[in-house]
């Protein structure tokens, strides 16, 4: 079964880390409990493995929240545990998160020839019903969270979606179709065309993309989408970025039906943050700027 050992794991993993306090408001040398535990979300067939974070709160009162949607050929703590970092800081101002993993990735039993364009918006979409069914999350204040492809996904649910109330994009692969990855259509497709899948060795991990990952790719039109959402929109990017045109963090603003969009463009940084080097003030810089806007926008 796809979801063997991950059932056993639904509500049996409990970590608390103790975190300083950081919102405003908090007495100094306070304390905040913040609580991360592992899920596993029924999808049809599979499920989808995840991570919610809580924050501590009065009984009976619920708290906005915000689910993360990783890159191409990452995981839900993403590179550098970025997500697992910015799920702290999040919670430091209040808010509860969810980071998932899509089919092949992380914690998932699914193969990667299980991974493609429409099956992560799907489980996307019920990760948010997930995370909206909780009694502890405010329904109206759920936000989402796409880093690189991640975006691409983030823009096919919250352009379908009228319950994402806040958007924010890092490093966002936006384009409609293959554009962003026609290296990977130029030099591999065929292969899939003929065999129905094709390893890739992308240096930090090896992939199986079937025809149908390159098919639903080809065919997305989340760009035209976006022009249905109209609530708060985040973009961030780097100009060195030399994965994803940085340019396309405009496009996304510009394709958007907001009113309400910020554009951040961080000088020298590249697709991520140089958050694999020793000096983290890039990377420590998108997670501040996101956990504040999540803070002031929803």
């Amino acid at each position: 079964m796809r979801d063997r050992g991950l059932i056993s794991r639904i509500g049996l993993v409990l970590s608390v880390v103790l975190v300083a306090a950081l919102t405003s408001g908090a007495a100094a040398g306070s304390v905040a409990v913040v609580v991360e535990r592992d899920v596993a979300i029924p999808a049809g067939d599979h499920h989808i493995p995840g991570t919610l974070t809580m924050p501590s709160r009065p009984a009976g009162t619920t708290v906005p929240a915000v689910l993360m949607l990783h890159g191409f050929g990452s995981e839900k703590d993403e590179v550098g545990d970025m997500y697992a970092r910015v799920a702290e800081d999040l919670a430091e101002r209040g808010y509860a998160s969810l980071r998932i993993d899509f089919a092949g990735s992380g914690d998932s039993t699914e193969p990667w020839t299980n991974n493609d364009y429409v099956g992560m918006v799907d489980d996307s979409r019920v990760a948010l019903d997930y995370l909206i069914r909780l009694r502890a999350t405010n329904d109206d204040r759920i936000g989402l969270l796409g880093f690189s492809l991640g975006t691409k996904v983030a823009m096919g649910l919250a352009g379908t979606d009228d319950r994402v109330a806040a958007f924010a994009s890092w490093s966002g692969s936006t384009a409609n179709g293959e554009q962003d990855f026609q290296f990977f259509f130029d030099t591999y497709y065929e292969t899939a065309l003929a065999e129905g899948s094709v390893v890739v060795d992308l240096g930090f991990t090896v992939v199986e993309l079937s025809l149908e990952w390159f098919d639903t790719i080809a065919a997305s039109t989340n760009l035209d989408a976006m022009a249905a959402y109209s609530n708060p929109l985040l973009a961030i990017a780097g100009t060195d970025d030399t994965v994803v045109d940085p340019v396309s963090s405009r496009e996304l603003i510009r394709w958007s039906g907001t009113l309400d969009a910020t554009l951040r463009i961080l000088p020298g940084a590249d697709h991520i943050y140089h958050v694999l080097t020793d000096d983290q003030t890039l990377a420590e810089q998108v997670m501040t700027i996101t956990a504040d806007w999540f803070a002031d926008k929803l």
